[in-house]
């Protein structure tokens, strides 16, 4: 915003300021003739003056002061370094910046200014936002922390902002769910920890908690939905940083809603100085990345009356007759995806304004998915009484649509019909014939090769225009904030939150659906969602210097009210008129209500104690009230930081070596109604008595956690390197198991269990300038974190956590999380696949261990490059270790149209281990049934993909001074580098602990590619 001062309040401001400098203010009118004449003789050569800030390495440093001294006439920089400002000739210009040495320039007619800063060794204080929103020096954090900035987020862009991060924050294992754009993404951070609660780490957005309560998503191998989680709702144009606090001595003032860590976000604000525009589009294009290898040499056995069987093990094709051979390219389109956003921003010393609006638009690559979401942001900051009272208001308000978006697994999938189609068959009379009026009933009927009353194969493009679904979200989170500075050292603060999502979902089944899910004359499910959390907090700062001491403290307290509700206002059954969608015309009360509520109450205390700027302490403590719980708990957390290069003489080359270590008690509070479980009100006005027993003196899960590492910059600070080593056990897990009935109840709750993560993680960075106009830096981030099942309890031999087509998730005592079970095939002694009488395999009896969900290792490689206005970036990222579950794969085996199945037709049959073949229809009919896959469709889960790549040029001042245009070619998951899954290993089916790693006939991942443009006016 520029300077609103008129000429003569500009000369009595510039007047004041000399004299005050003197100590003779108004002393006499002499000095006040003369300040006046120097004060217009200055007006009249003012100049616009323009330029960038830049460290000694080239990276452009947002927020620096730009000040004509001894004026309050200032400015600061944007997020490319850049500013402007009219100056009067011969002034002094004032640079500052915390960490970095002032300079003073004078300014000079028309000259645009390239300013480097250096580094002040004594002034290293970079502050970083940390739990609860207090700021403290990052040189004396005790713990690991790993921030990313928001042009992370918006280099290539993800509808879910999130998925943006991946391999980019060592710990941080981000999977998104197959479900196309709005959906949700698993994260985990330093393993799973939890076996029947929550493992993903709190979202926190400016010192508040976020409400992250997923809807709903897929539980079982037949089919479910996802609702879409708080991520997927943000904009990311409007993030300026996130901070991943990863372990839990780093979350602990959240108490027991971070025990699995804190993705910490911070939004864009207003600042002093001019109004600034920023506009970007971003416009992307995606196409399936790893389909399945079907076949097209062998079709479905013709039968008598021309009709084709359901699987393709008939004869040979003849050539040119594969009709069906590319059905999967016919089907799949390119998607795209825009998102459009514009922000303004600008204030003065008092207040502070921003306001955006986004628009993300998005067609799937399967037909009818579409996605559409809004985002509206206004961000205001005030400050009142000489800057002592602080005030800040945020609104967002989230408007979002989908049709169609994919739900893995059996029922009303298009997928299912579209992979086993017959390559003989015409898959191209289908997809223009896939209905038909049926006269005599008065509504349209199905067209497909075979019989549709079933629970797998339909007609895909029947299953996307007459099975369709919408899904709506409507979001609004209000925040505020007061602060008062009661002196330069104690300070009183204040938030409150209110964040409110309503979903709807509407699914339509028309007549002529499979029978098994869908009434004769069609079904109806109209299900609403209402997801509310208040949250609030009273907190008193103290910061103050005693001599070589330095103490920094905090007292609050805090509450947070959950309340969901769920409404399936579905009829059930039949409808009573053929395809009349309405909650009244079905011939079942298929209703139901849902109603939970929770609430939290804390009391927390944090001090840290500094001694010379080399030696810190960190105390928390927390106890929480949790309404889920009889009794309140108590949990506390100690650090330490020693500072190497303050306490003794290092080689000049060693700009920081700091050595950290903390432990931590977490607790983590148990879902609702679980100490006193409710009877349910059913339909028709019934009661379904509750048959589990009340665990009045249950226990919170209690995570102990201890980790150490170091950080150390040296060279000038173009080498960064930490290194962290950490081990967690969570105890006091929630179990239940069967009673017997004559104790009135079905099952019971108890405490127990240990379950324990232990690794390391290591970020690396070098910076190398070549010139003042060539950079070049990368970094490599690496992770391992290794799971073991300490202890379960001797009343559970197992816990079974998911399952999936014949695959259980179990958790066993010495064992570790995500170990999957199956049955597996017979063999003898010299590893011979035993078959029976027919020449068919046979199978075991008892479910043995076949690998584990989960990678130990991964690691994430990136490089920037610029040259003047030029830049390329791209990442490389892996996992190492682990396994996939592809039971796709497993039913296309079974079907005879996978490739494998061709190829064995083509050996001769699939060799038992002896030379001896058998038919390959005898052994993947087997193998590829329910119950039966064995080891055949565990695959290595290790892969490694160029992640991101971008290649951009910055047009400077194009609209004026400082107003850039910057273009970019963007793409994401272009390839991959090696990979050993039939399908993406890296994408999951739903958010939940039993279904990670698997794959049942979900959407394929995506690879896309675009342009990103950027301006600022």
């Amino acid at each position: 915003m520029k300077n609103s001062f008129s000429s003569k309040s500009k000369g009595l401001l510039l007047l004041l300021c000399g004299s005050l400098a003197t100590g003779n203010a108004w002393a006499n009118t002499d000095q006040l003739d003369h300040a006046s004449a120097v004060t217009a003789t200055m007006q009249q050569q003012n100049v616009a003056i323009k330029g960038t800030v830049t460290d000694r390495l080239g990276e452009a440093l947002i927020g620096v002061s730009i000040k004509v001294k001894n004026t309050t006439n200032g400015t600061v920089t944007n997020v490319d370094g850049e500013f402007q400002l009219n100056a009067p000739q011969g002034a002094i210009l004032e640079i500052s910046y915390i960490g970095y040495v002032t300079k003073e320039i004078t300014v000079a007619p028309g000259t645009s200014y390239r300013i480097v800063l250096q580094e002040d060794t004594q002034l290293i204080e970079e502050v970083v936002v940390t739990a609860m929103g207090i700021e403290r020096k990052a040189k004396s954090l005790t713990y690991a922390t790993q921030k990313v900035g928001g042009d992370e987020l918006t280099r290539a862009k993800d509808p879910n902002l999130i998925n943006s991060l991946q391999g980019k924050t060592a710990g941080l294992n981000i999977t998104p769910n197959s479900s196309g754009a709005g959906g949700s993404s698993k994260i985990i951070i330093r393993g799973n920890k939890s076996a029947q609660g929550n493992n993903q780490p709190l979202i926190v957005i400016d010192g508040m908690p976020m409400a992250n309560n997923s809807s709903t998503q897929l539980n079982d191998g037949y089919g479910g939905r996802d609702g879409g989680d708080a991520l997927s709702n943000l904009n990311p144009d409007d993030i300026a940083s996130i901070n991943v606090l990863k372990g839990a001595s780093a979350a602990a003032l959240y108490g027991s809603m971070a025990a699995n860590g804190v993705v910490l976000i911070t939004t864009k604000k207003g600042s002093e100085g001019v109004v600034r525009v920023d506009v970007s589009s971003s416009t992307t294009f995606e196409s399936a990345l790893a389909l399945p290898k079907l076949q097209s040499e062998y079709g479905a056995v013709v039968n008598a009356d021309g009709s084709l069987d359901q699987r393709s093990w008939g004869e040979k094709i003849p050539a040119g007759q594969a009709k069906g051979a590319n059905r999967v390219d016919d089907f799949f389109r390119t998607g795209s995806t825009l998102i459009n956003s514009v922000a303004i921003s600008g204030g003065s010393d008092k207040m502070q304004n921003y306001i955006s609006y986004a628009n993300t638009r998005a067609n799937g690559i399967m037909p009818t998915n579409d996605f559409i979401r809004h985002n509206f942001s206004l961000k205001e900051t005030i400050k009142l009484l000489d800057g002592k009272l602080a005030i800040t208001g945020s609104m967002n308000y989230i408007k979002q649509k989908g049709n169609n978006r994919h739900e893995p697994g059996q029922y009303r999938n298009p997928l299912t019909g579209l992979y086993t189609f017959p390559a003989n068959g015409d898959f191209g009379y289908y997809k223009n014939n896939f209905a038909e009026m049926d006269g005599a009933k008065g509504y349209e009927r199905q067209l497909w090769y075979t019989d549709v009353n079933q629970d797998f194969s339909a007609n895909p493009y029947w299953v996307i225009y007459r099975n369709p679904h919408k899904e709506t979200r409507e979001r609004v989170m209000l925040s505020g904030t007061v602060k008062y500075d009661l002196t330069d050292y104690l300070s009183l603060q204040g938030r409150l939150s209110y964040d409110k999502s309503s979903d709807t979902y509407d699914r339509r089944l028309y007549a002529g659906t499979s029978s098994v899910f869908a009434g004769t004359l069609g079904s109806y499910q109209y299900i609403t969602n209402s997801d509310e959390q208040f949250y609030g907090d009273l907190m008193a700062n103290f910061s103050k210097n005693f001599g070589d001491y330095e103490i920094n403290a905090a007292l609050g307290t805090s509450f947070t009210d959950v309340r969901l509700a769920e409404l399936n206002a579905s009829p059930g059954g039949s409808m009573y008129i053929a395809n009349f969608f309405s909650v009244v015309n079905g011939d079942k009360n298929g209703n139901g209500q849902k109603l939970t509520r929770s609430r939290l109450n804390s009391v927390f205390a944090t001090a840290q104690v500094g001694y010379k700027d080399m030696l810190y302490v960190d105390l928390t403590a927390r106890n929480d009230w949790s309404s889920t719980l009889k009794d309140p708990f108590f949990y506390p957390s100690v650090g330490v930081t020693a500072l190497i290069n303050e306490m003794v003489k290092l080689p000049k080359f060693i700009n920081l070596f700091k050595f950290r270590g903390s432990y931590s008690i977490v607790g983590n509070a148990m879902p609702a109604y679980i100490t006193h479980p409710m009877h349910t009100l059913t339909n028709k006005g019934t009661i379904d008595f509750n048959g589990k027993e009340p665990f009045k003196e249950m226990q919170p899960e209690k995570m102990h956690s201890m980790e150490f590492g170091f950080d150390l910059s040296m060279f000038d600070n173009r080498l960064e390197w930490d290194f962290t080593y950490y081990k967690t056990n969570n105890k006091n897990q929630y179990f239940e198991m069967n009673v017997p009935k004559a104790s009135g109840f079905e099952k019971k709750f108890f405490n127990a269990g240990n379950i324990q993560n232990s690794g390391f993680e290591t970020t690396l960075s070098y910076t190398q300038p070549f010139s003042d106009k060539f950079r070049w830096k990368t970094g490599i981030n690496l992770s391992y974190n290794d799971n073991l099942i300490k202890e379960i309890d001797d009343r559970l031999d197992q816990v079974e956590i998911g399952q999936i087509q014949g695959y259980k998730l179990r958790l066993v005592e010495g064992g570790s999380y995500g170990d999957i079970y199956s049955k597996v095939l017979k063999r003898d002694e010299k590893g011979v696949i035993q078959v029976n009488d027919k020449n068919i395999p046979l199978m075991g009896d008892d479910y043995v261990k076949v690998g584990n969900v989960n990678s130990k290792w991964s690691l994430g490689w990136s490089n920037t490059f610029t040259y003047d206005n030029f830049q390329l970036y791209f990442l490389i990222d892996g996992r190492i270790g682990g396994n996939y579950i592809d039971a796709t794969q497993a039913v296309l085996d079974a079907y005879g149209v996978s490739q494998a199945t061709a190829d064995a037709r083509n050996n001769g049959g699939v060799d038992l281990g002896n030379g001896t073949k058998i038919p390959a229809k005898n052994y993947y009919e087997l193998v590829g049934s329910r119950d039966n896959h064995g080891t055949n469709y565990v695959y290595s889960a290790t892969n490694f993909r160029l992640r991101e790549l971008s290649l951009g040029y910055t047009f400077r001042d194009v609209f004026g001074a400082s107003k850039n245009l910057s273009l970019s070619l963007v793409g994401r998951n272009l390839f991959f580098l090696y990979k050993d899954a039939p399908s993406d290993p890296e994408v999951s089916m739903s958010t939940l602990n039993g279904f990670s790693g698997s794959n049942y006939f979900a959407l394929p991942s995506t690879r896309s590619f675009g342009i990103n443009i950027k301006a600022t006016f």
